[in-house]
């Protein structure tokens, strides 16, 4: 597999319902920030949501999540999430992101394979040929 180069960010806030009683952002929380800016750079590398759903691409499927917690976000903070297209190869594909604070310090960085399928039968399809050719292996 060919690492890639494409880019993603979104910023966000920490409102109250992304908190616990102690005003520390959820885990959950951090993963709702990288799903949208992951869906966000897949609209930005040509596959749209509507595609996704309808599409001969398939819908990219998660498959693996890897999350490392390093500094809890608390309420009223304002973060960063900043995702990158990783390796891609002929069946799947990863997506490296990092939630920042606004000084740049790391909250959280994670890393989520994914799998292209096929919403009417639920099996695996071959990744997009023109993401495999433009990021991935030959």
């Amino acid at each position: 597999m060919k690492r890639a180069g494409a880019e993603a960010e979104r910023e966000f806030a920490v409102y109250f319902f992304d908190t616990d009683a102690g005003g520390v952002a959820h885990n959950l929380t951090y993963l709702r920030w990288i799903e949208a800016v992951r869906t966000d750079l897949a609209e930005q590398l040509g596959w749209g949501m509507g595609e996704m759903v309808a599409g001969e691409h398939g819908c990219p499927v998660l498959t693996r999540t890897e999350v490392e917690y390093v500094k809890p976000a608390k309420l009223g903070d304002r973060v960063r999430v900043v995702s990158r297209l990783g390796e891609v190869g002929k069946v799947r594909f990863t997506v490296e992101s990092e939630v920042q604070g606004a000084e740049g310090q790391l909250f959280c960085r994670a890393k989520q394979e994914l799998v292209a399928v096929n919403l009417k039968t639920g099996k695996a399809i071959g990744l997009r040929e023109d993401w495999v050719k433009q990021h991935g292996s030959e």
